[in-house]
């Protein structure tokens, strides 16, 4: 049973960073969530010298809520036949998952969480039993959400979910690499009837 490391942690990385990883003539065909996941997915790539990771998993709550809100705003006001199929096609809950893999070529595992708060736990605890398994050497795993204007002014639309601005992207890995930061020990989910699913993980400092 292979020992797993997570070798880079990258949270929300500043707007004044993104020219370095994403030329502006890509980034300007992107959203908001898009183009944050993308750089701190990137950036977690550039740290940890894992240029080619053999999977990448994505935890999201709600997806691209921007272009969601577009598109549905456009079916209720317009109808069917002028809705924009851009709007569509990045409203699925597995864009930034897929858009990450096409954008570095990464032709692996690739998969999307959507379990309310836990989807990015959910989506580590997946990487965590195929690296110990040998079915992977490394992974990338991300946890993206974003908050609209929707969500902001009708704070109850979405029931009890509490969502965030949130980018976050850890490379996961068998080997620790020159620095790594934690061995991740476990990841563990709670389910109890007519509570909200709630998930520990358990990181072990180096």
């Amino acid at each position: 049973m292979n020992k797993v490391f997570v070798t880079a942690i990258v949270k929300d990385v500043p707007a004044e960073e993104y020219g370095h990883y994403l030329p502006p003539m890509k980034a300007r065909r992107m959203g908001k969530l898009q183009k944050r996941a993308l750089v701190t997915a990137l950036k977690a790539m550039e740290i940890s010298g894992v240029g080619e990771p053999d999977a990448i998993l994505n935890g999201t709550a709600m997806g691209c809520m921007e272009n969601t809100v577009q598109m549905l705003s456009g079916l209720a006001s317009e109808g069917e036949e002028v809705n924009m199929p851009t709007c569509f096609m990045q409203s699925t809950h597995n864009t930034v998952a897929s858009m990450i893999a096409i954008y570095t070529k990464n032709h692996g595992y690739n998969t999307t969480y959507s379990h309310r708060t836990i989807s990015f736990e959910l989506a580590l605890q997946d990487a965590l039993l195929r690296l110990r398994t040998g079915r992977l050497r490394t992974a990338l795993v991300c946890a993206n959400d974003e908050l609209t204007a929707l969500q902001l002014q009708n704070p109850d639309f979405f029931g009890q979910l509490e969502v965030c601005d949130r980018s976050e992207s850890w490379m996961l890995s068998v080997e620790p690499g020159k620095t790594p930061l934690y061995e991740l020990e476990n990841v563990q989910i709670i389910h109890k009837k007519g509570v909200e699913d709630r998930a520990v993980i358990q990181l072990k400092p180096l």
